[in-house]
């Protein structure tokens, strides 16, 4: 399969989120969600997620495939990313149980629950994934409409 390698133009005024980005990218490479989450070897919810902009930066590993799979340097990508800061008190404040807690309501379908920080309604849903020995895992995630709170 031959792919026609296509540069960006200078003037293209590039998004200016992450989430921004890997659409505008992904839509000028001419690729659907399901062409970028097989050319990543991410599952659709991910490609998803990361669009929607539930996450703001990306693990170093996650951005050199993306990158690739866009056809772009992977600091395209890089220099939209927003890492909040770890040191913050607020958002660091929900104890370990309160989140295992949360993760196992989402995990036996709970889906109408409200962020531990804010108290606004939450977007939770289950992603589905597979394991490096191909077994089939659920990992619950949850995010706040309102704060940066986000279950992974």
């Amino acid at each position: 399969m031959n792919k026609i390698t296509q540069l960006l133009p200078n003037n293209m005024p590039l998004k200016d989120t992450l989430a921004g980005r890997i659409n505008q990218l992904r839509e000028f490479r001419n690729m659907t969600v399901k062409d970028l989450a097989r050319a990543t070897r991410m599952t659709v919810q991910r490609i998803e997620d990361l669009e929607a902009g539930f996450e703001t930066w990306l693990s170093a590993t996650d951005r050199q495939v993306i990158a690739k799979a866009l056809r772009v340097e992977a600091y395209v990508l890089r220099e939209v990313e927003v890492r909040l800061p770890e040191a913050v008190p607020e958002l660091t404040e929900v104890s370990r149980e309160t989140m295992e807690e949360l993760a196992d309501n989402i995990l036996h379908g709970e889906r109408n629950l409200n962020c531990p920080r804010c108290q606004s309604p939450m977007t939770c849903y289950v992603q589905e994934a597979i394991d490096l020995e191909d077994n089939k895992i659920f990992l619950p995630m949850a995010s706040c409409t309102k704060c940066p709170f986000v279950l992974k």
